[in-house]
């Protein structure tokens, strides 16, 4: 499982202009999750987008996108979500 320090440390500082346009288009092709459930969210992303997914810190989504509706839990827990997977 990736460890949710190495995809802080890792992770996109900037979202992809394309993605951020789909996002505040409406699209719903994505996964909020928080970082224990990480691994399940890339198997899901892959087997139903079949594609790999771009990961971002949520709350650097929320300040590119600050009229985007940003899901309150995460898909798998009622955790609050940290990353969010396009």
């Amino acid at each position: 499982m990736i460890g949710a320090n190495k995809m802080k440390s890792e992770g996109k500082n900037m979202m992809d202009p394309a993605k951020k346009e789909y996002l505040a288009n409406g699209g719903d092709h994505f996964i909020v999750c928080a970082a224990d459930q990480m691994e399940l969210a890339l198997d899901e992303f892959v087997d139903e987008y079949s594609e790999a997914p771009d990961v971002y810190l949520l709350t650097e989504v929320m300040q590119e996108l600050p009229d985007w509706k940003v899901p309150e839990t995460c898909r798998y827990s009622k955790q609050k979500p940290m990353y969010i997977l396009v």
